[in-house]
């Protein structure tokens, strides 16, 4: 079921345009009906976890946060930036660390079939014991619509699998973010112990 900018903000609690600039902004995605927006269920829960007030964060600190979490090392800033990141990456909520680095990077998708959906089991899931039924698939791939298109995943802002755009280095850290976001309770817990335990690896 979708709901409107004004429904969704009235069970958010914020104002209606504060929905709109986050779907504008590509915080979340909305699909356009007419000149109205119409907010799944899942986009809703995602913008909920993932809020946070602020500047959003550039490409560059998104991939130099990226691989500080992934490898524990960037090349991509000065000694000065790199330690004020590391500062900012430890002391981050994981909603807020997860909506800077996901911001316009998923799109939700919809498998034809369970035995398809079955082949984009978080690594994650496996690591942490979670069962392979149901639950929210993920896959990470540098061009993410092409890897979409190839695997016959139907656009649906509800879906099953989420499809984040990212390089295979940081598939761990982008897996993660996603059952944070899009995860139902089990996923999204589970997530945030590993990436709470990532953030104080930094």
């Amino acid at each position: 079921m979708s709901l409107s900018a004004s429904q969704a903000a009235k069970k958010l609690g914020v104002s209606s345009r504060q929905v709109r600039r986050a779907a504008a902004s590509g915080r979340i995605v909305a699909a356009k009906v007419g000149a109205a927006h119409a907010f799944s269920q899942r986009q809703l829960q995602a913008l909920e976890r993932t809020s946070h007030r602020g500047r959003d964060w550039s490409s560059t600190t998104q991939e130099a946060a990226l691989d500080l979490l992934a490898t524990g090392a960037t090349t991509m800033l000065t000694s000065t930036e790199r330690s004020r990141l590391k500062q900012r990456i430890r002391s981050a909520e994981v909603g807020v660390l997860a909506g800077q680095i996901l911001r316009g990077r998923v799109t939700l998708r919809r498998a034809v079939s369970d035995e398809i959906k079955k082949t984009f089991r978080s690594t994650l899931d496996a690591e942490r014991g979670l069962s392979s039924g149901g639950g929210l698939g993920v896959l990470i791939a540098e061009d993410a619509t092409r890897a979409a298109r190839r695997a016959r995943l139907g656009l649906d802002d509800s879906g099953d699998i989420a499809v984040v755009e990212g390089a295979e280095m940081h598939r761990k850290v982008l897996e993660a973010m996603a059952l944070f976001a899009y995860g139902d309770a089990r996923e999204c817990s589970a997530a945030a112990e590993w990436l709470s335990a990532a953030q104080r690896a930094v």
